[in-house]
């Protein structure tokens, strides 16, 4: 039997098992496909707090602890697997294509700087001898200096090894059907093959799949929301910052390849390409870069990114079930925040001192929310 059942095999799954079997716990993990291969492999890799949080609050907060301690983390995963991630220190630039944009572009830059945030102003004559290849329409640009990127799918397959290398026994194509309960404890899971696995803990990141537990006490409002992206294949590299408007992002890989994203789509557990996905993600690509309309293309796919009704993730003990943690719903933040998130979770399996978690990340709040099914 395992101290600590990990269901789920993404970033997150996999950060907090690695980090639990440093501290000594024996850690299994159970992955339903292949672990790293879903929402992980799907993402942009993007580090990126000051976008992603648009207000002050402990979202920011989390986030930018999560980035600043990345370096060393991701140093330690790269140093445990021997494979290297492509962690880049870049900056991201974000560019105004309209009036109105530029305006929120300016209040965004008045927000950070009164915060002592890392921020650069850049009128369009700079910006364009900075980035020849832009668009002639952008108006301004705001260059955001703790905004980073990882290879995210480097990073799942580094994870995998180091976890596996500090102990974590990984189980792959195990589908999870319930958590067992015994009076009102958490004692292990049941697979689909009716199969019990026992655990004295069990920590559920499993994603989109999060909320399809219906025989928890309290629900987990975790849903799956799409992301369809595509990758440009550039004649050599030569971006090296992130680019994002108000509709598009566009990431560089060191091999020349340009990622280009990415929709939001409210379609439940279906995946796959649309064309008008592909279309909205390439306008949006050519009026950020026009030159890019004769790059050929690389690779299409989607993935599903586990939203909540507020957009913060569900961090913590379960209520109402000793023994059961969740660290899910991150929705297009996990890779960002996986090493905070894998720091918070384990103080509390080993009941030992670690990072505050924030109470609107908590489970506890969704007490007395009704049940909605996920589908």
């Amino acid at each position: 039997m395992s101290d600590l059942i990990v269901v789920g095999g993404g970033i997150i799954g996999l950060s907090v098992a690695r980090e639990a079997a440093l501290a000594g716990l024996q850690v299994t993990l159970l992955e339903r496909n292949a672990p790293a291969r879903e929402a992980t492999w799907a993402a942009a890799g993007m580090l990126s707090p000051l976008a992603e949080a648009p207000d002050d609050g402990p979202f920011l907060d989390f986030a930018l602890a999560s980035l600043r301690s990345y370096r060393g983390w991701v140093r330690a995963v790269e140093e445990a697997s021997g494979m290297e991630v492509e962690y880049r220190e870049s900056g991201k630039l974000r560019l105004a294509l309209s009036g109105p944009e530029l305006d929120r572009l300016v209040e965004r830059r008045e927000w950070a700087e009164a915060r002592g945030l890392g921020v650069r102003w850049f009128e369009p004559e700079e910006l364009r001898r900075k980035e020849p290849g832009l668009a002639l329409s952008i108006r301004g640009a705001l260059l955001l200096e703790e905004d980073f990127r990882v290879d995210n799918r480097r990073l799942g397959e580094a994870l995998v090894v180091a976890a596996r290398q500090a102990g974590v026994r990984i189980r792959t194509e195990v589908t999870v059907r319930e958590i067992l309960l015994e009076k009102g404890r958490a004692r292990g899971v049941r697979t689909a093959e009716d199969d019990p696995i026992e655990g004295d803990r069990v920590l559920l990141a499993a994603g989109a799949w999060s909320g399809t537990f219906s025989e928890l006490p309290v629900p987990i409002p975790v849903r799956p929301v799409r992301g369809q992206m595509l990758s440009l294949r550039t004649e050599e590299p030569g971006m090296t910052r992130v680019l994002e408007s108000e509709e598009i992002y566009l990431i560089p890989r060191d091999d020349g390849r340009l990622l280009v994203g990415a929709t939001v789509e409210e379609v439940g557990f279906e995946g796959g390409i649309t064309a008008a996905g592909v279309r909205s993600l390439l306008e949006g690509a050519l009026r950020l870069v026009p030159g890019l309309g004769s790059a050929p293309i690389a690779e299409f796919w989607s993935g599903l990114r586990p939203g909540t009704p507020d957009g913060h993730p569900i961090l913590g003990p379960a209520p109402q079930v000793e023994g059961l943690y969740l660290a899910t719903g991150h929705f297009r933040n996990g890779i960002l925040l996986a090493p905070r998130t894998a720091r918070a979770i384990v103080p509390l399996l080993t009941g030992s001192e670690g990072p505050t978690i924030p109470d609107v990340f908590s489970p506890a709040r969704f007490e007395g929310a009704r049940r909605e099914p996920v589908v």
